[in-house]
Parts: C-alpha cells; structure tokens; sequence
C-alpha cells in the first residue's frame, strides 16, 4: 500500500513539473518569465525531497571515460546524418570555426548539459521509479523530451531519436558530462547544417511561428 502511495506520489510531482515546464514554454515565459526560479525552486525541493546527490544524478567523472565509448557509438549515426545534410545543403563548409563561434559552442554545450540534467536528472530519475523496465522509461522520456520541442517538426524528431538514446545510456550508466556533450554537439551540427527555413532558429512553442 505504501509502495503504490509512493508511485502515486511520483506520477503527481512528474505531471506537475511537466505542466509547468509546458505552460512556461508556450506562455509564462512572455508573460511571467520570473516563473523559471519557481521551477528551477521545485526541481531542487524534489532533490532533498528524494535525497538525491550530485553523484546520483550523474554529475560524476568516475564512469566518464566508459561512458564516453558508449555514447560515441551511439552518435556515428547522428552525426552521420546530420553531416549528409551539411553536404546536402552546401551548408557543411561554411561551419562557424572562428574564436566567437567557438565561445558561443561552448554555452549552448552548456545549456545542453542542463537540459540533460533536467530531462535525465529529474524526469527519467522519478520516470524509473515507477516504471520498471528501462527500455520502457526511456522510450517515455524521450517522448517527454519530443512534446517539450513542439511544433518544431525537424527538433521533434531529433529530441525524440535523441531523448530514447541518451535516456537508454542513462539508465545503463549515469553521467550527465558526457551526455551533455553529445546533445551540445549534436544540436550545434543540426543549427548549421539543416535549412534555416527548416529549423526556424531552433524555435519551440510560440516562439517557433515568429
């Protein structure tokens, strides 16, 4: 009885970040922006709340190297594609390699460790409490981390391949760094080397009609 109350409780805090998180994307970041502290505020309350570490969630080096193998693997077949495109569309030679470009890398690599922290840290953390089976957690997750990129068509599919990968190697072995890295590099070869006309400057929500 206490174990389903637990799970119940779980499901209840998973669907009330998810709703803040969507209601943020499509209009609390217009209207509300400040709201962001009160989420960020929630996700840490849930980290005492189910005594989680920085080691558990995966800010970690130990693993960094074994896990690195793994994901490298794992990313030939993206970068292969998102290459082709490159080559497709003319744009694989005018990649941005000079010191700015390098710098404003870096950030977004940055910005893709945390998205990396809040899908894998947070929602697959609390996803693999109550869903045993960790194909099936990363399946969801990554259908998670898809609707959290509508209605943008080419991101949807690349955050919904990408989320189930980096969820099922999560799962395996937990190491945010790396995974971090690889959603960095992928998303910086998808913003140059798709159409821009494609990616409506890597837009999601409202954001993606302006």
């Amino acid at each position: 009885m206490m174990r389903s109350a637990s799970r119940h409780l779980i499901l209840l805090e998973l669907v009330t970040i998810y709703s803040l998180v969507q209601t943020y994307i499509w209009r609390w970041q217009y209207t509300r922006p400040r709201i962001v502290w009160l989420i960020l505020m929630a996700l840490v309350a849930s980290h005492f709340w189910h005594r989680d570490t920085p080691w558990s969630l995966g800010f970690r080096f130990d693993n960094f190297v074994a896990v690195t193998g793994r994901t490298a693997l794992w990313a030939i077949p993206f970068f292969g594609v998102l290459l082709l495109a490159g080559f497709w569309t003319g744009r694989l030679w005018d990649l941005p390699l000079q010191s700015g470009a390098l710098w404003a890398s870096l950030r977004y690599t940055l910005w893709g460790l945390f998205q990396q922290y809040g899908l894998q840290g947070f929602f697959h953390n609390r996803l693999m409490a109550i869903v045993s089976d960790r194909l099936r957690s990363s399946a969801f997750n990554g259908i998670i981390f898809m609707s959290l990129h509508l209605p943008n068509p080419v991101l949807m599919v690349f955050t919904l391949l990408g989320g189930l990968v980096l969820s099922w190697l999560y799962a395996q072995s937990r190491n945010l760094f790396v995974l971090g890295i690889f959603h960095g590099m992928t998303g910086l070869l998808l913003s140059n080397t798709f159409p821009k006309a494609w990616l409506h400057n890597m837009r999601v929500g409202p954001g993606y009609f302006r």
